[in-house]
């Protein structure tokens, strides 16, 4: 209502300049917000995938930060989060939207889908060039003595290194 006052005290006056009028600003008054929250889901979305792009580069194999989110999306849609569902807004603050009304990466939301987030996650991969995965030896794996020579461990490519 005080905006809506602003802009008829200040906006008022001739309209052969402007055409609209009020109706203009009754438009731009409705209309403003809206795109304002779609931008800001936008750059939720963006937020997202350069975190994981960090991450994977932090960790240096997006197959891991992939698998793991495919692991946390398989759990949140098995787990039914009330309180997530009663104020939507606390979605924001996990890792994986935990709302039943899931879908693609559309302008309302504010997390991309999994499949989308996994699919970027692959192209990081090949971008940085996919390492052969390190396997534990057999005796470690069943948490004895290896008998197997130590190797000196590949150097990270992480953001530190």
């Amino acid at each position: 209502a005080a905006l809506a006052n602003f802009a008829m005290f200040f906006g008022g006056g001739d309209d052969r300049e402007r055409p609209g009028g009020i109706l203009g600003t009754l438009a731009l008054m409705i209309l403003a917000p809206m795109a304002a929250g779609l931008v800001q889901m936008a750059i939720s979305r963006g937020r997202e995938y350069e975190a994981d792009r960090v991450g994977a580069g932090i960790a240096g194999d997006p197959r891991a930060l992939a698998s793991a989110l495919q692991k946390i999306d398989a759990s949140a849609r098995r787990i039914v989060n009330p309180t997530a569902e009663r104020n939507p807004a606390s979605g924001q603050l996990l890792i994986i939207n935990p709302l039943a009304g899931r879908g693609a990466d559309n302008l309302f939301s504010t997390h991309p889908a999994t499949g989308n987030r996994v699919k970027a996650l692959a192209t990081l991969e090949l971008k940085m060039g996919a390492a052969p995965r390190r396997t534990i030896a057999a005796g470690q794996a069943r948490g004895g003595m290896s008998t197997s020579v130590p190797t000196t461990p590949a150097p990270s490519r992480g953001p530190w290194s």
